[in-house]
């Protein structure tokens, strides 16, 4: 781990911590001990002593270092501790007057959401809830053993829920043609709306902590930035909020490679009729995507969770039908690969490649999140490149990035160890 200070670039330092993940399949009892005191030594030597050379793979810190303890995210500058500033909302009537306050959602345009929900073992939520957000073509049981393995684990007990988003899974009641970032934030907003109310107005029940990976971290982020007031905590897996690309562009999201591959998945894909190819199994539809289609056993895998084959009552086996709708995804497909919130385009925000200084960058977006924001990130992945993290800084000034080495995209079903402790430090601290 090193931390770098670029002073030369903002008058305030921008802090840069480094730290490493591998992917061992076996650790010692002693691993997670090690981790916790090296990074309290590394943050309070941080202090002290000058910067190192930055180099890739890192844990990145804008304005704080953000240093994981077992119980406590404490926030160090330079040894002054610093207290986070959270608004409060403890009864219903303080949650009626927030929805009074706030731009109001048509009930018309809002999708209920299918959820599945996972609760404590043995001891009542105390904590705000926690919320599983699917990526692309993924659905709420993509988080499932996550969810379970995580609800055992936290010291702080939460209940956790995860998603279908729109146009995807159990959601079949209610297509729709568009998808828009602020559409979809929306949608988990009245679904947390519900939860409150279900929960009589419980203070920890009016907030939650959004965790969304891909996709689904683009509209944690935008629902961060429409209404951070009922919002605990972020955590967003491999996704910045910027505009992917599936052609070359100089200057924008690295070598748009990443988004290419996605947008030919869906658009092939999308293009398989189930009923003129008389597909009677999923195993007749993996056999077709294998031929050069979709090569990628895992990819398959991933895709043919949307395939459903259900039994009549009378045991007769009904014909295949996805729990997706290909042309609302489809159609929407460069509107998923932008960034948007309160109904505004905002991947225009321009990097620091694109000349501007840090200084001038904070002035853009008027929208911001001040909370404790968690990226992680996959070391293999190329959806978060180093000329996001300005990006990132603007809309979450209080941002910490990590990688974890060797895995790609879907960090969480890769390296589902990995993600848990990151997750549950978090939600601990």
């Amino acid at each position: 781990m090193a931390t770098v200070n670029l002073a030369n670039r903002r008058r305030e330092s921008l802090r840069i911590s480094k730290h490493h993940i591998s992917r061992a399949r076996s650790r010692s009892p002693s691993y997670s001990c090690f981790l916790v005191f090296t990074l309290i030594f590394i943050m309070a030597f941080r202090c002290a002593t000058a910067a190192s050379p930055l180099r890739t793979s890192s844990l990145l810190t804008h304005k704080t270092a953000l240093a994981f303890q077992s119980n406590s995210l404490t926030r160090l500058r330079c040894g002054a501790s610093m207290s986070a500033t959270h608004s409060s909302i403890g009864t219903q009537t303080q949650l009626s007057r927030l929805h009074n306050q706030s731009p109001q959602y048509k009930h018309e345009d809002i999708v209920h959401l299918h959820h599945s929900e996972f609760l404590p073992p043995s001891s009542t939520p105390t904590h705000p809830p926690v919320i599983l957000l699917h990526g692309l073509l993924g659905n709420k049981r993509n988080f499932a053993s996550l969810a379970s393995s995580l609800s055992s684990q936290l010291q702080n007990p939460r209940s956790i829920y995860t998603l279908d988003l729109r146009n995807h899974g159990e959601n079949t009641h209610d297509w729709r043609p568009t998808m828009s970032y602020t559409e979809m934030a929306r949608d988990v907003l009245a679904f947390m709306d519900k939860l409150a109310e279900r929960h009589g107005g419980a203070e920890h029940y009016s907030k939650a902590v959004l965790v969304g990976h891909s996709m689904g971290g683009k509209v944690a982020q935008s629902l961060a930035l429409m209404h951070p007031e009922r919002v605990a905590g972020l955590v967003v897996l491999d996704i910045a909020p910027v505009r992917y690309y599936s052609d070359e562009r100089a200057g924008k999201s690295g070598d748009g490679t990443a988004w290419k591959v996605v947008e030919e998945i869906v658009r092939s894909v999308a293009q398989l009729d189930l009923e003129a190819g008389g597909y009677k199994t999923k195993r007749d539809v993996d056999a077709v995507l294998r031929e050069g289609m979709l090569e990628d056993p895992a990819l398959r895998a991933f895709v043919l969770t949307n395939l459903e084959q259900s039994r009549s009552d009378t045991g007769d086996i009904a014909p295949l039908r996805w729990k997706i709708h290909w042309d609302g995804i489809v159609n929407e497909l460069e509107r998923i690969a932008g960034f948007d919130a309160h109904g505004e385009p905002l991947d225009g925000i321009p990097s620091t490649n694109d000349n501007v200084s840090l200084e001038s960058l904070e002035q853009i977006s008027p929208y911001k999140y001040e909370g404790d924001v968690f990226f992680i990130h996959g070391g293999a992945s190329r959806f978060v490149r180093h000329s996001h993290i300005s990006t990132i800084a603007n809309f979450f000034p209080n941002h910490m990035l990590t990688t974890i080495r060797g895995v790609g995209h879907w960090v969480h079903a890769e390296a589902p160890d990995d993600t848990i402790a990151l997750l549950k430090q978090y939600l601990d601290r």
